[in-house]
């Protein structure tokens, strides 16, 4: 993350079916103005005489009138003053649903009811040019209708909500698809049609939430600033969420904006109960649903999500892909203490811990409290060790200058010797972390970068106050410092579960991450040994800062030829811990692509029915890690590639490792 000068932006890409937008911020960051210098410019439009004030829609309270089984609701879209930092922030002029008579919100009024019920809709546009409305209709058909609007007129719709789903409604021009990204894309709202057999749906553990995005110009691609809102607010201005130990969570995600988000929950595995996008919808069987801790919820689609509050402290629910968490999103002018920038309206306030970390845009705080009763839920789950039986493990970040150009270079370097390594000493992507299921660590992170800095333990379910994220890890009476330089911390914790995991540097201020601080966490079974010959590990990560920096795996661009056995099972383990990107990922041969045998993901088995053999090509962003079980035929060539694919003046980027694949064992 950069802060004060610099904003990066998404592009878009094709996965599969869907068309992303993968957020590729490195490759697309220019100068801008200083935080100062853009606030004002910002600012200064907020001024402008007679404009509503929108509040923050938070997506509790369904709007309009309901009798006899029928919503009645009447909408206009107007011009108000959005305020995604709070109401003591800055303000930027944007278009609305608003109900009649009422005030504006960001997003638009939640229509909720039950699969069943009939909806009577009117949209009046008070706003100088022609829109057309999408999303007020029932999804049976499995198409979107568009309704144009001149100004002054008005549209009523009417339809019977039949469909389940987290749909939502949207307004902009006669080719939009998804909402866009300048003044128009504030204009939408949550359509949630619940089962009409669900009886836990609209209760207080039953959240939806809206993402929405902002940049200047509202073009996809744009290389310039660019704001990112959850349910109208940008961290840390976001809603703080409050629940209990052993509580059930039901989430429904909507991306209403053109990007790519990857969805990341700290600490837990959650579930994707359904999904869809605009038009259609798809409810996942149970041994559909995967237990992960990061999601892609492309542009346009939605999630729903159910997940179980098994440990007490603070976590966070974030975008994945930095410039969606950056700090460079923020419009308020922005001071500096000792810790990191914190919003000058926000600098002295008790109530605060973020202040302590550069972070904004689309972050939620979790707070889960212990039970009334029993122990606390953390300590129970993962075991109190003592601290006699704990491994050791000493870890330097450390850098080195001039790696990338003029730029300097950081890794992460485990201890492997009597001696500490030296200051300079820098491995890309950083040490890998061997670790046991059940068996106690206590990672002692040393910082020698010059800057604060956190690290988190991604997928690994610990203690809060260990899980690195600085002012905000633990609970109120005892938060994660960060890590100043000079200084260490110490991660104690014990891995529950065996798998592929990820450790990468957290609340950085720079462009530490991109740059080389990340790492592989490979959790064994009791008994196990890692066999280096036959469990590979394979990292895509983002070569450097700048505009043109590469994809790389391994921490090279053009990795070394990987030398494999015919008739031999190897297990790839592959982790995306890039900066912003979203990857293509496949091995083909002279004959087409390679077959593979999904085993993993986010470090936690597949059920059985899942892990067969399939074409070997799969999708991969910032924060998944999958394994794979490889088994080449016979002596062949194959190439592995993670393909970055852009549009606009962008390029396409390709990252090739080569695989020769030799005689069987015991043959030459």
């Amino acid at each position: 993350m950069r802060y004060g000068r610099t904003a990066r932006l998404g592009h878009l890409f094709c996965f599969t079916a869907f068309l992303f937008a993968s957020g590729n911020a490195h490759a697309q960051q220019v100068a801008i103005s200083s935080v100062g210098e853009r606030a004002a410019s910002v600012c200064a439009h907020g001024r402008a005489p007679n404009r509503d004030r929108a509040v923050a829609n938070d997506n509790r309270i369904a709007q309009g009138s309901v009798r006899n089984d029928t919503l009645s609701l009447h909408l206009v879209m107007r011009s108000a003053l959005w305020y995604p930092e709070g109401p003591a922030g800055c303000a930027l002029p944007v278009h609305v649903f608003a109900e009649e008579g009422a005030k504006a919100q960001v997003p638009g009024p939640l229509l909720r009811v039950r699969a069943g019920a009939m909806l009577h809709v009117t949209v009046r546009n008070a706003l100088p040019y022609a829109l057309w409305v999408r999303g007020l209709q029932d999804r049976d058909a499995g198409r979107l209708d568009s309704a144009e609007i001149v100004p002054g007129a008005t549209r009523a719709f009417a339809f019977r909500a039949s469909v389940p789903g987290a749909w939502y409604y949207w307004a902009g021009g006669a080719s939009a698809r998804v909402p866009a990204s300048g003044p128009d894309g504030q204009l939408v709202g949550a359509l949630v049609v619940d089962s009409a057999l669900d009886r836990d749906a609209a209760r207080p553990r039953d959240r939806v939430f809206v993402l929405t995005r902002w940049t200047p110009d509202g073009q996809p691609g744009n290389r310039g600033f660019q704001l990112n809102a959850i349910n109208g607010r940008s961290w840390p201005h976001t809603e703080r969420l409050t629940y209990t130990v052993g509580d059930s969570i039901r989430w429904q995600v909507i991306n209403a904006s053109d990007e790519l988000h990857m969805m990341h929950l700290h600490g837990f595995y959650y579930r994707v109960a359904s999904r869809g996008d605009a038009t259609h919808d798809s409810a996942l069987a149970r041994a559909q649903q995967n237990a992960v801790v990061t999601v892609a919820v492309r542009r346009g689609e939605w999630m729903s999500t159910i997940w179980t509050a098994e440990r007490d402290g603070n976590w966070l629910f974030h975008c994945h892909i930095l410039s969606h968490m950056s700090g460079d999103q923020r419009i308020t002018p922005t001071v500096f203490d000792a810790a990191g920038p914190v919003d000058a309206a926000h600098h002295a306030s008790a109530d605060s811990p973020q202040a302590t970390h550069a972070m904004a845009g689309l972050v939620l705080g979790v707070t889960i409290r212990p039970a009334r009763h029993g122990p606390r839920a953390g300590a129970r789950a993962l075991g109190r060790a003592r601290e006699v039986d704990r491994r050791v493990i000493h870890l330097y970040a450390n850098t080195r200058p001039r790696v990338f150009g003029d730029r300097p270079g950081f890794g992460f370097v485990v201890q492997d010797s009597a001696r500490p390594p030296g200051a300079d000493s820098v491995r890309i992507p950083g040490s890998p972390i061997v670790l046991t299921r059940g068996a106690p660590v206590a990672i002692v992170v040393h910082n020698r970068i010059g800057t604060p800095m956190g690290v988190h333990w991604h997928g690994i379910e610990l203690e809060s106050y260990y899980d690195g994220v600085p002012g905000w890890s633990g609970t109120a009476a005892r938060l994660a410092p960060m890590i100043a330089p000079g200084d260490s911390f110490v991660a104690r914790f014990t891995p529950p579960r065996a798998g592929t995991f990820m450790y990468h540097v957290h609340s950085e201020r720079g462009e530490e991450l991109a740059s080389g601080l990340y790492g592989a966490i490979i959790v064994l079974e009791p008994g196990q040994v890692f066999d280096r010959d036959r469990d590979r590990v394979l990292v895509i990560g983002t070569g450097g800062p700048g505009a043109d920096a590469p994809t790389v795996i391994d921490g090279s661009a053009a990795p070394d030829t990987m030398r494999l056995r015919s008739g031999v099972s190897y297990r790839l383990r592959v982790i995306d811990i890039s900066a912003n990107d979203a990857h293509v990922v496949s091995i083909r041969g002279l004959e087409g692509l390679a077959t593979w045998r999904p085993l993993a993901r986010d470090g936690r088995d597949l059920a059985p029915n899942r892990q067969v053999v399939v074409p070997a090509r799969e999708n991969m962003s910032a924060g998944i890690t999958r394994d794979f079980e490889f088994t080449p035929p016979a002596p062949a060539s194959y190439a592995l590639t993670a393909v970055t694919v852009a549009v606009g003046n962008l390029t396409d980027r390709v990252v090739t490792l080569p695989i020769l694949v030799g005689e069987p064992p015991g043959q030459r």
